[in-house]
């Protein structure tokens, strides 16, 4: 794996803090610093973690529509069927939602997540081999070594889903190939290990996050990880697990302290970490922008850019026209939009079921610098209603959703539904509330259901294929040609 020396380097060797004198845990991520003393004191080593966070939301490749983890949220989206790309013009994306672009192993989107996650791994482990030794209160030591853990086991839990089959609970161990298991600062090509595997090793890693973390300094940002989003990752592997037991049990505990936003701050653009019920967020400053690349470049009603004045997003017609008129998520699209009633830029188009959901202040608004949603508490009530459902306890299913729903709309009653129709309002739940934010590509294949775009309003001639069949190998993302031309151990998955 010769290409991972090349994402090592790239961030620790190359990449010189812009600012030293970062404090513990600053408010924002910063760049790293110098690998040369980037651990030798816990005030430098908070820098060298805040480079982790800052590469984030950094372009990769040189390509404008992948600027970091943001864009990979979107792109989730895009190989679903629930985000339409709204007129003919698109440019960008449409390979994504072709779901050509990750079957290519020299397409950037083979090799973008691939060497973006890595990245984040090669300079976790760095961390988690250092941290130990830095000079400084114990408190920040354990602080640092959790968060670094927890970024190393978010980035295996992306790859695993992205590059490996589904994990699939009846068949244990999951022998099939996942990702190389790099948990040393090293350079050498290694093998692909199994699926179990890999998630054997996210939830030690998370496991030991979360206990190190639990005696941790309160965080003074919601750009760091702490206690609650590691258990909220916890959740999230255990429901790729269908581990439902602990899936519920680590998303109630992951949402303790957080509140359900209002109506009023539902419609303000979900742009701003201050929200309450934001776990862990992208905190975007005015000197971090990726101007065009940003998400909000791409996934915004109203930013002044190419992309959103003539490909505006919209929302499969068949999910909306579920959504009961009293609920504060329908004003979240506009089925027939006019002037009077929609946000878009001077010039923009106007389309059926048209996004609102994400909305920058200012019309138009020139500043690409809205906030990012990693983790809210909305996703951890829906994690704790759909495991329990699954687990065959309705009445803590119905409750779970409901604390949820009735925030959404004071018009809802308690769900009197059981199993599969239970089952089948929480995953509408899920569709809707989650929009956007980059789970559907996931949820689709955790469940082995399959890609079904048919009778909604996509426009046939820009995403061409409508049906993917569970199994089917274009579930899984190609290994980019690069790491196969630089690591003889390394296994292509089926063409």
């Amino acid at each position: 794996m010769k290409n991972i020396k090349l994402i090592l380097t790239a961030i620790v060797f190359s990449m010189i803090s812009f600012s030293c004198e970062t404090t513990y845990l600053d408010t924002a991520p910063t760049a790293s610093i110098d690998a040369s003393a980037a651990y030798s004191t816990t005030k430098n080593a908070a820098a060298a973690i805040n480079g982790i966070y800052r590469s984030f939301v950094v372009r990769y490749l040189n390509s404008q529509g992948h600027s970091g983890h943001p864009a990979m949220m979107i792109i989730m989206d895009h190989l679903g069927e629930d985000l339409v790309i709204g007129t003919t013009a698109a440019s960008w994306h449409v390979g994504e939602t072709r779901w050509t672009a990750h079957r290519s192993d020299v397409n950037v989107l083979s090799q973008f997540p691939y060497e973006m996650y890595y990245r984040f791994i090669g300079n976790a482990n760095i961390g988690i081999a250092n941290i130990d030794k830095s000079v400084g209160p114990q408190a920040d030591k354990n602080q640092l070594k959790g968060e670094a853990l927890a970024l190393r086991a978010f980035s295996y839990l992306h790859l695993v889903q992205l590059y490996g089959k589904r994990y699939e609970a009846t068949a244990k161990p999951n022998s099939q190939l996942g990702v190389p298991l790099v948990l040393d600062p090293t350079t050498e090509g290694k093998p692909r290990s199994t699926v179990e595997d890999v998630y054997t090793q996210i939830k030690k890693d998370l496991t030991d996050a979360i206990a190190l973390l639990s005696t941790a300094p309160a965080r003074p940002n919601k750009s760091h990880i702490n206690v609650n989003v590691a258990k909220g990752l916890m959740a999230r592997v255990a429901l790729a697990q269908q581990n439902y037991a602990d899936a519920a049990k680590f998303a109630a505990e992951a949402r303790a302290g957080f509140a359900l936003m209002s109506d009023v701050q539902y419609q303000d653009g979900f742009q701003d970490i201050s929200n309450p019920e934001w776990m862990w967020g992208f905190d975007h400053l005015e000197d971090q922008t990726e101007y065009f690349g940003g998400y909000h470049s791409y996934i915004s009603c109203n930013y002044n850019s190419t992309v959103i004045r003539t490909y505006p997003k919209a929302i499969n017609s068949l999910l909306y026209n579920q959504i009961p008129a009293t609920d504060v998520r329908s004003k979240m699209w506009v089925k027939a939009p006019t002037a009077a009633n929609s946000v878009v830029p001077p010039g923009g188009v106007r389309v059926p079921f048209l996004n609102q959901k994400f909305r920058l202040p200012g019309v138009p608004s020139t500043s690409a610098m809205g906030d990012v949603p990693y983790m809210r508490a909305a996703e951890m009530f829906l994690i704790e209603a759909e495991a329990k459902a699954r687990l065959n306890d309705d009445a803590g299913a119905q409750a779970a959703l409901f604390a949820l729903v009735k925030t959404r709309d004071a018009a809802a009653s308690q769900s009197t539904k059981t199993g599969t129709a239970l089952i089948e309002e929480i995953m509408f739940n899920r569709r809707v509330e989650l929009w956007g934010e980059g789970f559907r590509f996931f949820d689709l294949k955790r469940l082995n259901a399959p890609l079904n775009r048919n009778g909604a309003n996509h426009i046939a001639s820009v995403v061409l294929l409508y049906d993917v069949a569970p199994g089917d190998v274009r579930w899984e993302f190609l290994i980019p040609r690069r790491e196969i031309n630089a690591n003889a151990q390394i296994i292509q998955n089926p063409l």
